[in-house]
């Protein structure tokens, strides 16, 4: 059994910043230049901790870019998909014995992570709010051009909202969808605002677009490959031992008697559109 593979620009997003999130359909836009928008109409404001309020209603306020997906609906159990989202090592891990993969992922602390694409970007990246129904994250991203020529920094939130639905059958189905506001801080921003832009939102499009299939992904096949996932994850010796047994005692526990033995392998038709709710 094939399964499709995201694009690797998507991957990095989600892996380099772990958003991952989004859905299939085309994403809805802002309109171009700059756009006050009302924090309070965005998020709820007292679940963010205090010392980052004020940076999160600030690139919300004075986005440079906007991208919100429409919702993505996909079977999975509450408890893997947690697992994926909240602990980005996994899932890092889980991609990278698929695909090859120059993203390297360092925990700073229980809630902030460093990482890296292999191309030129770096980013730092903090957990705000972790809960089952919605995940913020703030990252601080600093792009250098493989020649040095170009240097881009910023900041990016990137908001999740979930749902948890059960089919008649009692099958698990999970909806979720991703928010990125984008605030590029960089020097002379607007003298290559004109030729830059259009290149970054198209990117930025295209990534939140399938972030959220990324997930969606990675977690059919855990579910699908639950030996596969298990022993990949029990070799990883830069997860804390902890983590590593807690995932591979909720992928026993969520086991089907239809799950498949063996390795997933990707697809190249990372064009098609994942499974939806029926």
């Amino acid at each position: 059994m094939k399964s499709p593979s995201p694009s690797r620009k998507a991957a990095t997003l989600v892996l380099g910043l772990v958003g991952f999130l989004a859905a299939s359909a085309p994403p809805s836009a802002s309109p171009a230049g700059p756009r006050a928008t009302d924090p309070t109409t965005v998020l709820p404001l007292d679940k963010i901790p205090p010392q980052h309020r004020e940076a999160v209603m600030e690139v919300i306020r004075d986005h440079t870019m906007h991208r919100k997906g429409s919702a993505d609906t996909f079977p999975c159990t509450s408890k893997v998909y947690l697992s994926l989202l909240n602990e980005p090592a996994i899932t890092l891990a889980l991609w990278q014995d698929l695909a090859p993969s120059p993203v390297q992922l360092q925990q700073l602390d229980p809630n902030r992570y460093r990482g890296t694409d292999g191309a030129g970007a770096t980013a730092n990246w903090e957990y705000l709010v972790r809960s089952p129904k919605l995940h913020v994250l703030l990252s601080e991203l600093d792009y250098v051009s493989p020649r040095g020529a170009a240097r881009l920094n910023g900041r990016i939130l990137l908001i999740v909202h979930t749902g948890y639905y059960k089919e008649t059958n009692g099958e698990p189905w999970i909806s979720h969808d991703v928010e990125a506001f984008v605030k590029v801080d960089s020097k002379g921003w607007k003298a290559l605002a004109k030729t830059v832009r259009p290149l970054l939102e198209k990117v930025l499009e295209d990534q939140v677009q399938e972030a959220g299939w990324f997930v969606s992904l990675m977690g059919r096949m855990v579910e699908t490959y639950p030996s596969w996932a298990s022993s990949v994850v029990a070799r990883q010796d830069r997860i804390d031992p902890a983590k590593r047994q807690s995932f591979r005692e909720t992928v026993a526990q969520v086991k089907r008697p239809n799950a498949l033995a063996g390795r997933p392998q990707l697809a190249a038709n990372a064009g098609q559109d994942p499974p939806k709710r029926r």
